[in-house]
C-alpha cells in the first residue's frame, strides 16, 4: 500500500534538518519500503500533528512528545506494518539492541535536543533550515514556541554531563562497530539500531547546528566515519520521491519544457463528433458569421462610428493637397476664401 513519510525539510545536503526524521527515513530505506515524502515546515501539516509522521494505507503513526519519540513510534509502526528488521536477530543480539537503543535514547537524543533547542547558535542554524518555508512572522513564532516547550523539558539538564554522556555513547557505538564482523552495528544484517544511529551521525557530521564537540568526536572515531560514508552512500544515493510526483518517479529531475516548446507538434486529434454534433457546430459557425456581418453593416452604414460625409470631406482635402503639390505650390485651395 501507499506509504508517506512526513518530515522536516531537507537541509545541508541531508534528507531532513531533523535527525529524528532521518532515522525514520533510514529505517524505511533499510526495510526496502516503497514510499514518498512530504516536506513540512510545520507539525500542523502532518496528519499526526508531529514530525516525523508515517502514513501507511489508512493508518498513521508517529505521535510523541519530541521528534525522537515520534521517530520511535513511527519505526515501531513500520516494523508492524511494513517489515521488522529486528525479527531475525538472535537473543544475544536482541539484548544488545535493547541496551544500545536505550543508550542512544538517553544520551544522544538528549544531547542533540539540547544542542538544537537550548544552545543559541544551534537553535539559530536549525530554525533557519527547518522553518525557511514559513512566511514572516510564522518563521519566528513557530520555532519560538517549540523552543519554549523544549527548554522546559531540558531545564534541569547539566550541559557538561550532556555532552560528556553523548561522547561516551559515541565511543561505545564505535567500539561495537569495530567488532561487529559485518558492515552493520550488530553484524551482517541491518536492524532498527542502524537507523537510529545513522540519523544522529549524519546530523552531527553535516549540520552547522551540531555542537563542535560532538562533530569532532564523530570525525575522530574512524569506525563511525567509515560507517557514515558507506551506509549513507548506499541508502541515500537517490532522493525519495515527493508525494504527488507522477507515479512516485524518484528519477524525475524537476520541471521540463513542454513538447511544443521543444519544437514537437502533436498530431491532430481525430474527430469523435457525432453527425448531430457536427451539424450543430456548422450551424453555430454560420450563425456567428451572419451576426458578425450584420454588426459590420450597421457600423458602416449607420455612420455611428464613422461619419461618411466626414470621410468624403477628408478624402477631398487629401486630393486637393496632392494637386497643390503637383502645381509647384500654386494656391488651388477650393473654398479657402470662404
Amino acid at each position: 500500500g501507499a506509504t508517506t513519510l512526513y518530515k522536516w525539510p531537507e537541509a545541508w545536503g541531508l534528507p531532513s534538518a531533523s535527525p529524528a526524521c532521518i532515522q525514520t527515513e533510514a529505517y524505511l530505506r533499510l526495510a526496502g519500503a516503497q514510499f514518498a515524502v512530504e516536506s513540512c515546515s510545520s507539525t500542523s501539516k502532518s496528519p499526526t500533528g508531529q514530525l516525523p509522521g508515517l502514513e501507511h494505507e489508512a493508518d498513521i503513526s508517529g505521535v510523541g512528545d519530541t521528534d525522537f519519540a515520534s521517530a520511535r513510534e513511527a519505526i515501531t509502526f513500520a516494523k508492524r506494518s511494513i517489515k521488522d528488521l529486528d525479527a531475525s536477530l538472535s537473543q544475544a543480539q536482541k539484548a544488545e539492541l535493547i541496551a544500545f537503543t536505550a543508550l542512544i535514547e538517553h544520551k544522544l537524543d538528549v544531547a542533540v535536543e539540547y544542542n538544537i533547542w537550548w544552545e543559541k547558535h544551534g537553535y539559530s542554524e536549525y530554525a533557519k533550515a527547518a522553518f525557511k518555508d514559513q512566511p514572516f512572522p510564522l518563521s519566528y513564532i513557530i520555532p519560538f514556541s517549540l523552543r519554549r516547550d523544549a527548554c522546559k523539558r531540558l531545564s534541569g539538564v547539566n550541559e557538561d554531563q550532556v555532552y560528556a554522556g553523548a561522547a561516551q555513547a559515541l565511543t561505545a557505538l564505535s567500539d561495537r562497530l569495530r567488532t561487529s564482523g559485518g558492515q552493520w552495528v550488530l553484524g551482517s544484517q541491518p536492524c532498527s539500531l542502524d537507523a537510529l544511529l545513522l540519523g544522529h551521525l549524519m546530523f552531527l557530521r553535516a549540520s552547522p547546528a551540531a555542537a563542535p564537540v560532538l562533530q569532532h568526536k564523530v570525525e575522530g572515531l574512524v569506525p563511525l566515519r567509515e560507517y557514515i560514508d558507506r551506509v549513507s552512500a548506499q541508502l541515500f544515493a537517490t532522493p525519495a520521491p515527493h508525494r504527488g510526483d507522477a507515479a512516485h518517479d524518484s528519477g524525475a529531475a524537476g520541471p521540463s519544457w513542454s513538447d511544443a516548446a521543444q519544437g514537437a507538434r502533436k498530431p491532430p486529434r481525430p474527430s469523435t463528433l457525432t453527425p448531430a454534433e457536427r451539424e450543430f457546430r456548422r450551424n453555430s459557425l454560420l450563425w456567428l458569421a451572419g451576426a458578425g456581418a450584420v454588426v459590420a453593416a450597421y457600423i458602416v452604414f449607420s455612420g455611428r462610428y464613422f461619419n461618411l460625409e466626414d470621410l468624403g470631406r477628408m478624402l477631398g482635402q487629401a486630393d486637393g493637397e496632392d494637386d497643390e503639390d503637383d502645381d509647384g505650390g500654386d494656391d488651388h485651395d477650393n473654398g479657402g476664401d470662404e
